[in-house]
């Protein structure tokens, strides 16, 4: 019995080394510069009641109200956006008579990266990556 479950163990843990990988010899037929926006939208409207409800919690009278006032403040203006834009290139490869998509990214945020000229030979790998031959 322990064998059987050494044995079973073994090739679970086993099984994804053994996927197969496709590299496949293909010409670049098309390739445009892409974007994206990543990351998230400030919410000040969220930050300013949040910071106007932990001011409320402070003072009394007209201090409250100059709590609230400063919170609601220091709230809105916690909440920035972290949007960048991120650049890359949409490749579409030929293989045989088959069409491939393929976005690659640059490496850094909101920088742009050379990308590969049509007719270039490449290397189509799993069918989500290229290199150039």
């Amino acid at each position: 019995m322990k064998k059987y479950l050494a044995t079973l163990l073994v090739l679970f843990f086993s099984l994804p080394s053994l996927a197969e990988n496709s590299v496949q010899e293909g010409v670049i037929e098309k390739a445009e510069m892409i974007t994206s926006e990543v990351g998230k939208d400030g919410k000040p409207i969220l930050g300013a009641v949040a910071g106007a409800g932990v001011g409320s919690l402070f003072g009394s009278g007209s201090g409250n109200t100059a709590a609230k006032i400063f919170g609601g403040f220091l709230g809105a203006s916690s909440q920035k956006s972290t949007k960048k834009i991120i650049y890359g290139w949409r490749y579409i490869v030929k293989v045989g008579e088959d069409l491939h998509v393929v976005d690659v990214w640059c490496e850094k945020a909101e920088k742009k990266c050379t990308g590969l000229a049509k007719g270039n030979d490449v290397y189509l790998i799993n069918d989500k990556e290229i290199s150039v031959k």
